[in-house]
Order: C-alpha cells, then sequence, then structure tokens
C-alpha cells in the first residue's frame, strides 16, 4: 500500500512537470505573433495600408454621391425672407426734387416672406447618364485600389526577397565560422604535434577572425533588410526572427486588356463616352415646374402685409441658344483625350508583352544557372572534405584548405543570389497576370 509521501512526491513531479512545460510553451505562444512568412507579411501591409484605405474610403464616398444625386431629382424646397425699403425724402407733390428711387421702380419697398418648390421634368436622360458617370468613377477607383494593393504586394515582395538573401547569407556565413572553430581545435594539435608550422596556422586564425568579421556584418545586413520590410509592412516588432523561404509562384499567362494595369483604359474609354453624352445633354431645352407661396408686399403696414398672402405657379423652360461655339469645342477635347489614351494603351500592351517575353528568357536562363552552380557547389563540397581529411595528415596545406573553403562560401553565395533572382523574376511575371 502507498504511503502519503508517496502520492505527495507524484504531485509535486506532476506540477513540476505541468511547469516547465508552461515555462517551454510560453515563448512559442509569445513569438506567435511575430511576421516570418511572405503571406503574413502582405496580409498585414494590406490591413495597415493608408493608401488602401483611402482608396476604400473614396469607393464608399463614390456611392454617397449616387445617393446626393438621386437627392437632386426630388422636389427642391426653399425659404426666401426679404425686407427692403426704399424711402423718398424731401420730394415734392409733383414728382420733382429730393432723394429717392422713382415712385415706379421702389414702390415702397420689398417685404416678402415666402417658401419655393421647383423640380426638373422630363431628365431621365440626363439623370441615367449622370448615374453611369458615377458607377464609371467607382469603377476607376476600385480598379485604382487594385492597382494600389498590386504596388503594395510588389514592394512587399521585393524587399521580402532581399530581406530572405540576407538571412540565407548570414546563415552560410554562420555555418562556415563554425566549421572553422571546428577545424581551428584540430590544427591546433596538429601544429603541437609538429605537422604545421605556426605561421600556417597563423594564416589559417586570421581567417578564422576575419570570418568572424563577415559573419557579424551579414548579421547587422540581414537585420537592417528586415528592419526595411517591416517598415513598409506597419510591423511594431522588433526581434530578430528567421523568414521562412517563400514558395514559388505559378506561372500565369499574360493577361490581355482585362487586366489590372490596362483596365483603366477601357475606363477612361467609357468616361470619354459619358463625357460626350453629357455635352450633347448640356444643350436639350430644360424643363422644371416651379411653385412659391408666402406674403410679399410694397407696404410693410399690417393692413397690407394681411391683404398680401398668395401663391404663384408654373413652368420654367430654358433653351440654349448660342455659347460662342463651346459645344465644338467640347467635342475637340473629347477627341484629343481618346487620342492620349489610344496611345498609351498600345504603348503598354507593347512594353507588357516584351517585358513577359524577357522575364520568360530570364526564368529559363536562371534555371540553367542554378543547375550548374549546384553542380560547382557539389564539387567544391567533395573537395572541402577531401582537403578536411588531407589536412590531418598534412598532405595539403593550410593556404590551400583556406581556398578551397573560401571558393566553396562563393559558390554558396552565388546560388543564394541565384534563387532569390529566380524567385524574383517568377513574382514578376506572376504580377503580368494580373
Amino acid at each position: 500500500m502507498a504511503t502519503p509521501v508517496f502520492y505527495f512526491r507524484l504531485v509535486g513531479c506532476w506540477l513540476l512537470g505541468l511547469g516547465c512545460w508552461l515555462l517551454s510553451v510560453g515563448p512559442v505562444h509569445a513569438q506567435s505573433n511575430e511576421l516570418r512568412t511572405l503571406d503574413e507579411f502582405l496580409a498585414l501591409a494590406r490591413n495597415t495600408s493608408p493608401l488602401l484605405r483611402d482608396y476604400a474610403g473614396q469607393v464608399s464616398q463614390n456611392r454617397v454621391d449616387s445617393l446626393i444625386r438621386a437627392a437632386q431629382q426630388r422636389p427642391q424646397v426653399a425659404g426666401t425672407g426679404a425686407a427692403v425699403a426704399a424711402p423718398i425724402f424731401g420730394r415734392k407733390a409733383n414728382g420733382e426734387g429730393g432723394l429717392g428711387y422713382d415712385e415706379a421702380v421702389s414702390n415702397g419697398g420689398n417685404y416678402a416672406a415666402f417658401a419655393s418648390v421647383s423640380q426638373p421634368l422630363l431628365n431621365g436622360p440626363v439623370l441615367r447618364n449622370d448615374y453611369r458617370i458615377l458607377q464609371s468613377q467607382g469603377l476607376v477607383l476600385r480598379n485604382t485600389r487594385q492597382l494600389a494593393a498590386l504596388d503594395v504586394r510588389r514592394n512587399i515582395t521585393d524587399q521580402f526577397l532581399t530581406a530572405f538573401a540576407a538571412e540565407q547569407q548570414w546563415s552560410y556565413n554562420q555555418n562556415l565560422l563554425g566549421q572553422l572553430r571546428r577545424q581551428d581545435g584540430q590544427l591546433r594539435q596538429l601544429v603541437n604535434a609538429g605537422v604545421y608550422k605556426q605561421t600556417q596556422y597563423l594564416a589559417f586564425y586570421a581567417s578564422l577572425r576575419n570570418q568572424q568579421v563577415t559573419t557579424q556584418q551579414a548579421r547587422l545586413t540581414y537585420r537592417r533588410e528586415l528592419g526595411t520590410l517591416r517598415y513598409l509592412a506597419g510591423a511594431a516588432d522588433t526581434a530578430l526572427v528567421l523568414l521562412e523561404q517563400p514558395r514559388p509562384p505559378t506561372h500565369r499567362a499574360l493577361a490581355g486588356l482585362n487586366s489590372i494595369t490596362q483596365r483603366q483604359y477601357q475606363l477612361d474609354s467609357l468616361r470619354l463616352r459619358l463625357d460626350r453624352e453629357a455635352v450633347d445633354l448640356r444643350y436639350r431645352p430644360q424643363l422644371r415646374w416651379v411653385l412659391d407661396a408666402g406674403l410679399q408686399s410694397a407696404n410693410p403696414s399690417p393692413l397690407y402685409l394681411g391683404r398680401s398672402f398668395g401663391f404663384s405657379g408654373g413652368l420654367a423652360l430654358s433653351v440654349p441658344i448660342f455659347d460662342g461655339h463651346q459645344r465644338q469645342l467640347g467635342y475637340e477635347r473629347i477627341r484629343l483625350a481618346e487620342q492620349i489614351r489610344v496611345g498609351y494603351r498600345t504603348f503598354l500592351t507593347t512594353q507588357r508583352r516584351q517585358q513577359y517575353q524577357q522575364l520568360e528568357g530570364l526564368t529559363r536562363e536562371s534555371d540553367q544557372l542554378i543547375a550548374s552552380i549546384r553542380e560547382q557547389l557539389r564539387i567544391a563540397a567533395a573537395l572541402v572534405d577531401a582537403g578536411r581529411q588531407q589536412l590531418t595528415t598534412g598532405d595539403i596545406t593550410i593556404l590551400d584548405y583556406l581556398q578551397l573553403v573560401n571558393s566553396y562560401r562563393g559558390f554558396q553565395f552565388s546560388l543564394t543570389q541565384a534563387e532569390t533572382e529566380r524567385l524574383r523574376t517568377l513574382y514578376a511575371l506572376d504580377y503580368l497576370g494580373e
């Protein structure tokens, strides 16, 4: 039968194990908010970008503008009040002399308080065209927001690849430094055994110290590039974390006239057609009904004001006759804008096609270059291993061994650069597929 002491020990061990587990899990949860992947940085940048929020607000304002235009079509009510006196001083009975307006003009003054109502009639074509213009403006704002989001994604991705390349270079330098440190102890034993001279070891030791400085510089470079990435994305954390390697994007076909960058020219064409129709609608006769009710009097006395209540109503017609050929000038302005639009669209179409073909060629050449570097890296790694074995027997000089190590490090650096540039090219192709 178990004693109470045994149960206390069992519970104590369980609590101790639970505490150790919480301590080990705690830092993981504390670091769970740190950004490490490209998708996490892109999501944060989309949420924090004030430019994207600005365009989203402008889209909402565009919907409000449509409601304002609908309200303008409803009856408009306005109140008017006036108390204007026109006194006459020192005028004779026969109408001569004195100071003041002529009685036929002044009539003693104007005292009014009335409300007027008006509403356009037969205004359906104008209203529909205004709605189409507002809808076109909303489409332009949405497309501009997509363009801004594409630029944000491009900038974040480019900086992420730069930071990731710096991280890889730092990692390579750390691995090489660790390798040289492990080799340092072995070389000291060989020098003490008389296999190598002290001067040869000093050359190796100088290379080791140089690698320490190079590793520190690589760490600072990575910290700087990581800080720039966080600055662009709007991240607040400052811890030095390791980024995860991004996945290569899919190779999509070149987007045509319906792409985000080309769609703006289609929307510009629609806007120009609506502008031309708006010019035509401005020269249509405009009809509206008007109604007012209240009091108007030329005498401020209560007797006259009490008998001056009334109302009036009718139709108001406006017909444009001549405006100095502004209509033809408006057509000419729209024609010139269309020529500019076609020129931009043609140039961009040619530019995107040339860029896509060039990036495809760069992708193929990058694949060949990476395959060649990896083969050279494999050979360099085998030479370093062979040199390490010969180093123990004194069959290779320390300087020759260092040369092999430096050659291996150079191939590693070249591979990092080539892989990073290949990812840049693939993401550039991906953007052209939007």
